[in-house]
């Protein structure tokens, strides 16, 4: 199992997408989430990408993966997702 964590140390929402499922999960000014797959840490799981429109984790294995809050809670894709147009 592999994980890597994305924290947003700004004072806005920021987008994290997990890649290539193409899933949105925003994240509030001081939170972390974890994306986790069942690829081994040594086949290079993860590249990780900061964009104008926030963050990509991309996952490079066949193994699905999942995101999780900082309590170990499951964050569903299009998570606190602002109305439309706003952040």
């Amino acid at each position: 199992m592999s994980k890597t964590s994305v924290s947003n140390e700004t004072s806005s929402m920021v987008c994290l997408w997990v890649e290539p499922w193409g899933t949105d999960h925003w994240i509030r000014p001081g939170e972390e989430f974890t994306v986790v797959t069942e690829t081994e840490p040594e086949q290079s799981p993860f590249n990780v990408v900061v964009h104008d429109q926030g963050i990509t984790v991309w996952v490079n294995s066949g193994s699905d993966a999942e995101v999780f809050d900082k309590n170990g809670g499951p964050v569903p894709c299009g998570h606190q997702r602002p109305a439309e147009g706003g952040r």
